[in-house]
């Protein structure tokens, strides 16, 4: 005896019945069908993917969407397409329905014949290009290596080789009273890569230890560090049983709903160098983060080179 196989479901309507269950949870008060055809002004069948029915002010009310299960954002050829089709049954709201998203003249043609553009918000991970979430972006700013000179005053020649962690005057680290300097003024130094090139004038030469018996008298200490602002991105996807809205960039979940969020790492190593700003994927939140990174901390008394 031979098997007959069950007809295979035409494309997209695994997407149409999501939508349909979905659009009941959020709304259970009014009537969702999934596939029904309707019978236009003119008397032609029409066919949509999902049909609602309720009633608002006491009046009945229509509601259709069609569903874009594509690999593609919508287009306005869909756009004009239904919103013919949506006219013809009086439909009193529409929706479009898209798994990929829409192209920016989509979105707007959408905004002007009062169709509102979905998408589901579960996390399609077959579809890698498109996924709705937060794109978090940062300014990293750290100091970069630091190179100080001795300006002796003394007949001994200059000073080519030297620690500057062993650097001390009057006992205390040179070092500290530099990365306190930079520490007092970090907040006006805010371009994204600059040069700190100073000079501290002493206004009396200075002893200045250079390690453990040996010492030079200077009349001044310049240093050199530079400031570096990394610029990254990192680019989080989100998942609920609902619907994103577009153009109002608003999330509908069902009553009892939970919005997950894939975690933020806070390892600036993990993030990617900030696009251009031509960002392909879609996203509803941005969130910016304004990070300091340094290699030292501010120093209780440590010497005031402004001071000596």
């Amino acid at each position: 005896m031979r098997s007959i196989s069950a007809p295979a479901e035409r494309p997209g309507i695994a997407f149409e019945k999501m939508v349909a269950a979905m659009q009941a949870q959020i709304d259970p008060t009014s009537t969702v069908t999934h596939n029904e055809v309707i019978i236009d002004r003119l008397g032609h069948a029409r066919q949509f993917d999902v049909v609602i029915r309720g009633r608002f002010a006491g009046q009945p009310m229509l509601g259709v969407i069609e569903c874009k299960d594509l690999k593609r954002k919508v287009g306005n050829p869909e756009i004009d397409a239904f919103v013919t089709k949506a006219r013809d049954v009086n439909a009193n709201f529409k929706v479009l329905m898209s798994r990929s998203g829409f192209a920016k003249p989509a979105l707007e043609k959408c905004a002007d014949y009062g169709i509102q553009a979905l998408s589901l918000m579960k996390r399609d991970v077959a579809n890698k290009r498109f996924f709705i979430g937060t794109r978090w972006t940062a300014d990293v700013r750290r100091w970069g290596a630091l190179t100080v000179w001795l300006n002796v005053c003394d007949n001994l020649g200059n000073l080519t080789e030297f620690v500057v962690e062993e650097l001390k005057i009057d006992g205390k680290r040179v070092i500290d009273g530099i990365t306190n300097y930079l520490l007092k003024h970090e907040e006006v130094m805010s371009g994204e890569n600059e040069i700190v090139h100073l000079t501290a004038k002493f206004d009396r030469p200075q002893v200045v230890e250079i390690e453990p018996g040996v010492e030079r008298v200077c009349e001044s200490i310049s240093f050199r560090v530079e400031r570096v602002t990394n610029q990254l991105e990192c680019r989080v996807g989100m998942r609920a049983d609902g619907f994103f809205d577009w153009n109002n960039r608003e999330v509908t979940v069902p009553p009892g709903g939970v919005i997950a969020t894939e975690p933020v790492p806070t390892d600036f190593t993990k993030w990617n160098p900030r696009s251009d700003g031509s960002w392909k994927t879609a996203n509803f939140i941005e969130m910016h983060l304004e990070i300091s990174e340094r290699w030292f901390d501010f120093v209780e008394d440590a010497i005031d080179l402004d001071k000596l």
